[in-house]
């Protein structure tokens, strides 16, 4: 709880990473269906591997920029270079059973931005700079739109792609002689490895310590203060109704009182609507019989191991 107090204080004042790298809206339309089209699509998703970060001369590397889905890359840019409207956020919705209902798949979002990546890496050997550069950028661009999103995995996966993305531009633009563009690049790589460091960081110590009822008010304090990033007020709400999974007692003998007393003394704040529908999961998981709370914890606890397969 000490070290969550430095966390609030560094999300006051955020560094920003890669902004100056994001594509600019142009145009109208409505982006966020074309991009969640391609991200919802999960029939025959694989994992891709991060070419640019193998060595020359392995195979990982020499296939980078080969059997790229255009139509994918295709729609992905366009998806970037438009305006999302508002209303596409959430992409999940908190549920009781299964903590988000509705998360998009690390595998598809991941691979498909590297994709894009890769797609950057053939048009830049057939010399279409530009549009490289716009494929690369792209990534950015939809890596920050997925951290504004209220679900914590969404948002690390946002995180992810904007670091990579990063990491491909600086070396992109060293190979085209372009030094200040690429430090600057690497420069917002840094922030950006930091910034996932950081969010890392303040998911685990909510999580862990949500584990102990007596921490549930703090959280909960927290959780209504606006200073902090709305997605990790969701999880601090979250973390209130289900991180008794790791609470050998309360998953054996029931949620303890206090927890269930914070929860229900929440609902009389004035929330905004995502935080109010985490708190009805989390009042509802809170509420569960034994059969529930071990159907619960199980998800719960797979769920905070997935953050860590995105890294």
């Amino acid at each position: 709880m000490d070290s969550l107090a430095a966390v609030r204080a560094w999300y006051q004042r955020p560094a920003d990473a890669g902004g100056a790298f994001a594509l600019r809206p142009r145009g109208s339309g409505d982006g966020a269906p074309i991009a969640l089209a391609v991200w919802r699509d999960t029939v025959g998703a694989a994992w891709r591997p991060f070419g640019d970060t193998f060595p020359q001369g392995s195979r990982q590397y020499q296939s980078w920029g080969r059997n790229v889905a255009s139509d994918d890359v295709d729609s992905l840019l366009a998806a970037a270079r438009r305006p999302w409207r508002t209303g596409w956020s959430p992409l999940a919705a908190p549920d009781a059973g299964q903590v988000w209902r509705g998360l998009l798949s690390p595998v598809v979002v991941v691979s498909s931005a590297r994709e894009l990546m890769s797609g950057a890496r053939l048009e830049e050997q057939q010399g279409r700079r530009a549009r490289a550069d716009s494929m690369v950028r792209a990534v950015v661009t939809l890596g920050r739109r997925l951290q504004e999103d209220v679900a914590t995995p969404h948002v690390a996966l946002g995180l992810r792609l904007e670091r990579d993305a990063l990491h491909v531009l600086a070396g992109m633009y060293g190979r085209w002689g372009r030094s200040p563009a690429s430090d600057s690049a690497r420069a917002a790589e840094v922030r950006a490895d930091e910034g996932i460091a950081r969010w890392r960081n303040a998911v685990r110590l909510i999580q862990t310590a949500a584990v102990l009822p007596d921490h549930a008010a703090a959280l909960a304090a927290a959780a209504a203060d606006p200073a902090w990033p709305l997605a990790l007020r969701a999880e601090m709400i979250l973390a209130i109704g289900f991180a008794w999974a790791y609470n050998g007692s309360e998953l054996a003998k029931g949620i303890d009182a206090n927890r269930r007393a914070v929860l229900d003394a929440l609902a009389d704040e004035r929330l905004p609507p995502a935080l109010a529908a985490a708190l009805g999961a989390a009042r509802a998981a809170a509420a569960m019989d034994f059969k529930g709370r071990i159907e619960s914890s199980v998800r719960y606890r797979m769920l905070a191991q997935t953050e860590w397969l995105v890294f």
